[in-house]
């Protein structure tokens, strides 16, 4: 029979053992979004679905506070949770719907699901288990490092082919992150980086395409096709810049405003701060991820478990690149790829899927102080 007086004692005992550092940074986050969601939209409604997905997030983290992630490191969960995922993606592949040249997206009733926000946060489980049970001696050398990201090959694949460059960079670079963390052998890694790094100019001259190489030439310079490709990049610029030191005034931007910067709630959030709050509120943007993902490494030193101390390495892998592909988008020294900013971007997938790496990273705080 139902308990409900020792579910409120271990919500209680729950909530005390949180991370109360992780959870502030977390509701600054999403408070600051839903003030500039609104500045960049003037509409009401996408004000109150920020509301509801801050509140189903919250709900979201109760209820794996009560899970013990533990549970996870089993094979026959892994299996399931590997599976579903395949399903997930193939329906994506031949069901999902097309925009912009992208089938990223399932369309559920009137709701709408980009299932690889959720799927790279399967892939960290998957990998952390898999390093665990199959690396105990270490990560020692390139065979080692290819042998531990193997397993998720195919998952990463069906996120390219969507494709979902961006998605697929940040999943690789959570893979980094917990090797490295993980005491792995990474001189194979720069020596595969300096590769790329030299092979870049080869591969821009004698293997890309006309149209490939002019998407490149209006990377380096927007301005060369201002009407075109490069719009959105000059727009995003002239809004940091505009802001200045101290910025404008909350709603007093003009580019989302007048309808200059595009996709101002979703891509370009961060645009919309800087033109409003200036040099010094981006600032304390930057410092706030910073602080997230400090404190969410932390944690890591309370535990002994490596299960939870990889997965929180991989989800610190993801908030990082998330932040580095965005803000770099923004001010033009990244691709624009569509990537969000976690807890600021509008967007009900990578809202949900932040709010459950924060309540993941709970259970692990709270269950690794039981075990």
């Amino acid at each position: 029979m139902f308990n409900s007086g020792r579910l409120i004692e271990n919500l209680k005992e729950n909530f005390y053992r949180m991370d109360k550092m992780v959870l502030l940074c977390t509701y600054l986050l999403v408070t600051i979004s839903t003030i500039f969601v609104y500045s960049a939209t003037r509409d009401p409604k996408f004000v109150i679905q920020n509301l509801v997905w801050i509140a189903v997030g919250t709900f979201l983290i109760i209820l794996l506070s009560l899970f013990d992630y533990r549970q996870l490191d089993f094979t026959p969960h892994i299996k399931k949770l590997y599976g579903v995922c395949v399903v997930i993606l193939l329906l994506v592949r031949f069901a999902g719907k097309k925009t912009l040249g992208a089938q990223r997206w399932l369309k559920i009733g009137p709701f709408q699901l980009q299932p690889s926000e959720f799927v790279k946060i399967a892939i960290v489980i998957i990998i952390a288990w898999w390093i665990v049970n199959r690396y105990q001696k270490g990560i020692n050398n390139l065979a080692d490092i290819v042998g531990a990201i193997l397993p998720v090959g195919p998952l990463i694949l069906l996120i390219l082919l969507q494709p979902d460059l961006g998605t697929t960079l940040i999943t690789v670079t959570s893979f980094i992150f917990m090797i490295f963390l993980y005491g792995a052998d990474m001189k194979p890694i720069w020596i595969i980086a300096t590769v790329i790094l030299l092979s870049v100019y080869p591969v821009y001259r004698f293997v890309l395409s006309d149209y490939q190489r002019t998407r490149v030439e209006t990377f380096i310079n927007p301005e060369k096709d201002l009407r075109g490709s490069g719009w959105h990049v000059t727009q995003s610029k002239i809004s940091v810049g505009a802001g200045g030191i101290t910025g404008k005034g909350v709603l007093q931007g003009s580019q989302s405003r007048l309808e200059f910067l595009p996709e101002a709630q979703t891509d370009f959030i961060f645009s919309v701060i800087s033109e409003e709050m200036g040099f010094v509120g981006s600032t304390m943007v930057l410092l706030l991820y910073f602080l997230l993902i400090f404190n969410l490494m932390r944690i890591t030193r309370f535990i002994s478990n490596q299960f939870g101390k990889l997965i929180i390495s991989g989800i610190c892998g993801i908030f990082f690149m998330h932040v580095i592909v965005n803000v770099g988008m923004t001010i033009g020294l990244v691709p624009v790829t569509g990537k969000p900013l976690l807890f600021m971007s509008y967007g009900g997938s990578s809202f949900l899927s932040s709010f459950i790496m924060i309540g993941l990273a709970q259970s692990i705080r709270i269950h690794s102080e039981e075990g």
